[in-house]
């Protein structure tokens, strides 16, 4: 009797929890949306909670501010570069080159989207009077991506496969070979997404320069 009551429990969770989570996903593409159209301050609770056709109180379910809400739908935008797990599945089974090709194309195919580069540019705009913008997209975003090249760099180092003595540097340094010739202009507005051979090329010159600089 007791394990049939636990089964029927856990029949009834699951639907409960496939339609909050359906409802979490509509909730995150309306702020997007309105994020991009209107800028945060232009965007609020009740507009979102209209745009996903969801009660306002559903919307505070899920997220206790706007602040919430925008980390949210930012973190859910960086799952597109997933530098993270790259990097904690490779560590040092294959040669740097491959790894940092994987690591390299990753940056350049998140930064293709325009939506990407939308967001970029409406927190470089808005940070100006909401500077906590600017604390979120690093530690949602580029620190965390960042972050992850670091450390796997350091690995490198620390097992002397590459001559790398600031890992720190080293990391900007490879994600700005990158970002210099495919992302920079976009950001004001110049350009348009580079074609997926223009990247590929980029990055395959970003990691042979690299290389002869830190190769060892």
């Amino acid at each position: 009797m007791v394990t049939e009551t636990l089964m029927s429990r856990s029949a009834r969770q699951k639907p409960v929890e496939a339609e909050d989570s359906t409802k979490r996903q509509k909730i995150l593409k309306a702020a997007a949306r309105s994020f991009l159209a209107r800028g945060y301050r232009g965007t609020s609770m009740e507009l979102v909670a209209t745009e996903s056709d969801v009660g306002r109180q559903t919307v505070y379910n899920q997220f206790a501010s706007k602040r919430a809400l925008f980390d949210a739908t930012l973190a859910l935008l960086w799952e597109e570069m997933p530098i993270d797990r790259i990097v904690s599945r490779t560590g040092t089974e294959r040669v740097p080159e491959r790894a940092l090709l994987e690591i390299g194309n990753t940056i350049a195919d998140f930064w293709a989207k325009e939506e990407a580069v939308a967001f970029l540019r409406m927190i470089i705009s808005e940070s100006i009077h909401f500077p906590e913008l600017a604390e979120s997209f690093f530690a949602f975003g580029q620190g965390s991506a960042r972050r992850a090249v670091i450390e796997y760099l350091t690995i490198l180092r620390d097992k002397k496969i590459l001559h790398v003595a600031d890992p720190d540097l080293a990391a900007a340094q490879f994600i700005g070979l990158i970002n210099e010739p495919l992302l920079s202009s976009r950001i004001i507005g110049v350009g348009k997404s580079p074609s997926k051979e223009r990247r590929k090329h980029v990055v395959e010159e970003a990691v042979q320069t690299f290389l002869a600089r830190y190769g060892r």
